[in-house]
């Protein structure tokens, strides 16, 4: 399990650092809290959007548990037969979304951004995002490929895919956005020839695998209306979550650039979340689900307490340190050309108050199969409506407070909101047994983060010369990544100091695999 997390998390690592570069690339075309950014940012929604709720989980919640059985009690042709059935309804339905959200779009960009109308940025965002919006198609079906390939214990070739998006925005970046005067039309063609070598990447590695891809005429059985009723609650559920973040925009749009200063600090934000809560739930859904359907619930039990160990051993340093220094880092990556220090000091801010809520989003990530395994959606939906309900509530009022630095924290309330429900949840079923060693292994592994937090905190203070030089981003990406180096000699110096585990005992994890 801890292997397949690992391979995970190493591609998601490689998209991250692609992404970083990508993202840093567009900023310097088209800036950070500009009104030409939050066009992107509004056309780009629409894939994000379908990427978070498909491509990392919300289908998978309810396909995985019902394929592997199969799989388990039929075999493989009985599971891919089953496949088929739902890829090819699935095709259906999704042009259908696509044919709707391209015609009606202007009412979706004019509710989502309540504040471009007065800055006459409504049209642009309209045409751009008509563009992007066919990528949901090709995300969706990958979602669906993914799905087959985790059950049959094939993480990489899905986890790449994701890399290869990058791939084509940077190829785009380096040798066609010089060429042209329309950065947002590059950047937007860029989404839609990247869905199409994702799904190519997942139907290749299928292929390999054996996978039967015959084609077949889609049709609504018992199975699908299974699947229907178990994918409808965890899309509810993922979609909510992604409201949290639409939230916070609708309200920021108010603000000029508010959008943008949301949005490119989230992006590093979601680097702990994709690196361990993301990779963390896609591993567990299927080991958990495997020892359930074995009667391993003693197991199954164990695998979820070992994955929050991990999850709090690997995201509590990035929390520590987004809080550390988070203005030094949004300099040191995105300040230039087109983006001023003031903004990228506002949206320092906000990466701040998105890290409060970080260990909460990724601790839900890892609780969340608990539930799917069981073939329960249903009740992670309440709690991510109610978590919902919590974020719309705080965002306008924390807005008028804070500006689109309260969006950010009205969301990670609302993480911890929807964290404590889940666990709750799993405590009160019984399925979610720790350990008397776990608490005093997580006090000492947020002990080491602190302590970690501080020498970074100093080290900035100290190098602030190096990091906060204007117009100087190769000279400010060493010091970081000096910075980030010593960080984590600190964290692990401190893990082994304070008896967290042993170089042996991490050894041992790994080999148990």
């Amino acid at each position: 399990m801890i292997r397949s997390l690992l391979s995970v998390s190493g591609f998601t690592l490689a998209s991250r650092i692609l992404g970083f570069v990508r993202d840093i690339l567009i900023a310097k075309y088209i800036g950070v809290g500009t009104s030409l950014a939050d066009v992107w940012v509004a056309a780009f929604r629409f894939p994000n959007l379908f990427r978070r709720i498909f491509g990392e989980g919300a289908f998978n919640a309810a396909f995985v548990p019902m394929y592997s059985r199969r799989l388990e009690e039929g075999g493989e042709a009985v599971a891919d037969a089953f496949a088929r059935r739902t890829l090819s309804l699935m095709l259906v339905i999704l042009l259908a979304i696509f044919a709707l959200a391209f015609i009606f779009m202007e009412p979706i960009v004019s509710l989502t951004n309540i504040g471009f109308a007065e800055r006459g940025l409504i049209g642009p965002a309209v045409d751009a995002s008509r563009i992007t919006v066919v990528y949901l198609v090709f995300i969706c079906l990958v979602a669906g490929f993914t799905g087959i390939l985790n059950s049959r214990k094939v993480f990489a070739a899905p986890a790449f895919a994701y890399v290869v998006m990058n791939l084509v925005f940077l190829a785009a970046l380096f040798f066609v956005m010089p060429k042209t005067e329309s950065p947002v039309e590059v950047l937007c063609w860029s989404v839609v020839v990247s869905g199409v070598l994702q799904l190519a990447v997942v139907v290749v590695a299928a292929w390999r695998r054996g996978v039967n891809l015959r084609p077949r005429l889609p049709k609504i059985d018992d199975d699908m209306k299974r699947l229907g009723s178990l994918m409808g609650p965890g899309l509810i559920s993922a979609g909510v979550q992604q409201v949290n973040l639409i939230v916070g925009q609708t309200v920021a749009s108010i603000q000029e650039g508010g959008v943008s200063l949301i949005f490119f600090a989230d992006r590093i934000n979601q680097l702990p979340l994709g690196l361990i809560g993301i990779a963390a739930g896609t591993v567990l859904l299927p080991e958990i689900t495997r020892r359930i359907r074995g009667g391993d619930e003693v197991g199954a039990r164990r695998s979820m307490a070992e994955g929050l160990e991990l999850a709090l051993l690997l995201c509590l340093p990035a929390t520590v340190a987004m809080l550390a220094i988070p203005r030094e880092i949004m300099f040191a990556l995105f300040e230039g050309r087109s983006t001023s220090a003031e903004n990228t000091f506002a949206a320092g801010w906000i990466l701040g108050a998105f890290a409060l809520g970080t260990p909460a989003y990724v601790l839900a990530r890892v609780l969340q199969p608990g539930y799917f395994a069981r073939e329960d959606t249903k009740t992670p939906m309440r709690f991510t409506m109610i978590s919902a309900g919590v974020n719309i509530v705080l965002c306008y009022p924390f807005f008028l407070w804070l500006g689109a630095l309260g969006c950010a924290l009205a969301t990670s309330v609302a993480g911890w909101v929807t964290f404590l429900l889940l666990w709750s949840g799993l405590k009160r079923d019984g399925f979610l047994s720790l350990e008397p060693t776990f608490w005093g292994r997580v006090s000492r592994i947020l002990i080491a983060a602190i302590i970690m937090g501080a020498a970074v905190a100093g080290l900035a203070w100290w190098g602030k010369d190096w990091l906060l030089i204007p117009d100087a981003f190769w000279r400010r990406i060493p010091a970081i990544l000096i910075l980030v180096a010593a960080g984590m000699v600190v964290y692990a110096a401190s893990i082994f100091g304070l008896r967290v585990y042993s170089p042996r005992q991490l050894r041992s994890k790994l080999r148990r695999g």
